[in-house]
């Protein structure tokens, strides 16, 4: 679904690359926009799993922006897929059903950890937020927009370092300048 979209993906193949029958992918997820929103969910929560994960590792807390960067700019192809499929779910969350959680979903798991990482700045004295709720909306959509941007490239698997960089310093600069 990430690399031919998800209107474009009959169940029948989704069954097929995952070596079971379309009536047990029915039978565990009632339609093809259950098994989006499922796997959507499964997305959010893994990269928000490896963010954290590459945090643990940190000693000083200035670093934190960086790795979060890091650990969401991860490689073209991944990146590439990731977001084609993250932006199917969004486009399923304003037309579709049922996706009216997705948002919320999205918005508790990308901007909770994007407010607990800036929080842990402020409390460290590297940033000065007045407020980290706000400040983690302006991080995502410098990350989103980076991302969006960056696809739109002709070369896109050669322009990831650089927007990669250009992201990072965009959260940077917005964080180090937030009231």
């Amino acid at each position: 679904m990430a690399r031919e979209g998800v209107h474009r993906t009959p169940l029948d193949r989704v069954a097929a690359e995952a070596g079971v029958s379309k009536g047990l992918l029915l039978y565990h997820f009632h339609s093809k926009d259950a098994l989006v929103l499922a796997a959507m969910e499964w997305v959010l929560n893994a990269t928000a799993a490896r963010i954290r994960k590459a945090l643990a590792d940190i000693v000083d807390p200035a670093d934190a922006i960086s790795v979060v960067i890091d650990a969401v700019w991860i490689g073209p192809e991944a990146n590439r897929d990731f977001f084609r499929f993250y932006l199917d779910g969004v486009e399923h969350q304003t037309r579709s059903p049922g996706f009216d959680d997705l948002g919320h979903t999205a918005t508790v798991i990308i901007n909770g950890l994007y407010q607990e990482v800036i929080e842990t700045g402020v409390n460290a004295g590297v940033l000065e937020v007045a407020d980290s709720v706000s400040a983690a909306v302006d991080m995502r959509a410098l990350i989103e927009g980076s991302f969006l941007q960056w696809l739109q490239t002709d070369d896109w698997q050669n322009n990831h370092a650089g927007f990669r960089e250009r992201c990072r310093s965009a959260v940077l600069v917005q964080l180090r300048s937030a009231p």
